[in-house]
């Protein structure tokens, strides 16, 4: 990821953790239909939100993000994941050593179509074959972007974060259905599941379910 962007998100890390502590119910029920004992990746992670569904569910948790200040909070509150600090499109995992992967709100962070390319290609190779990654980005077709960019294209933007006197650009791709689907196809990964789902607004994120084959 672009410096500027590396920068953004270690200076908000504590204020993200303070603004991020609800969990997805999409994610939650990934999470309860993975066999039990999976390896799973939490890639680009943030603070590690959704690692209690996982550790709870009976799965050795991995955490995953270049936020070396995330991963400080990560390791005090969940001592029985392990909490990796590495750029998300260079995994730092052999081939096929994950059984499952939570892809949540990070791939849309990801500035240049390269670094999404490079990010699946990889998230591709460390899941065993057959595995699992739910992916889920920002929807271009949210009714908040409506007026923005040509309608029914991927947009870039930036989003800044404003809490506890941070005033930082955070950019965002935002994806079509479409978009999302040709991207993981790229990579290699079969789409076995899609929807649209509210988390903070109507119809704001996208949800891939995708199968390494």
């Amino acid at each position: 990821m672009t410096r500027s962007q590396h920068a953004v998100w270690e200076a908000i890390a504590t204020s993200f953790d303070r603004n991020r502590t609800r969990t997805w119910p999409h994610v939650e029920a990934f999470v309860r239909v993975l066999p039990v004992g999976s390896r799973v990746l939490d890639l680009m992670g943030g603070n590690g939100r959704h690692l209690a569904l996982v550790l709870a569910a009976g799965h050795d948790a991995v955490w995953l993000d270049f936020s070396r200040p995330a991963s400080r909070i990560v390791a005090r509150r969940y001592p029985a994941a392990a909490a990796v600090v590495a750029d998300g499109a260079r995994l730092p995992f052999a081939s096929g050593t994950m059984d499952a992967c939570l892809f949540v709100a990070g791939l849309h962070s990801l500035p240049t179509p390269e670094e999404r390319a490079d990010c699946l290609r990889d998230l591709h190779r460390v899941l065993r074959p057959g595995g699992l990654a739910q992916v889920t980005v920002w929807s271009r077709d949210a009714p908040r972007f409506k007026d923005q960019g040509t309608p029914g294209e991927p947009l870039d933007v930036v989003i800044p974060w404003r809490s506890d006197g941070h005033d930082a650009p955070r950019h965002y791709f935002l994806y079509t259905q479409e978009t999302l689907r040709r991207e993981l196809e790229a990579a290699g990964f079969e789409v076995v599941g899609e929807s649209i789902v509210d988390v903070v607004a109507p119809r704001d994120n996208l949800v891939a379910v995708a199968r390494r084959v």
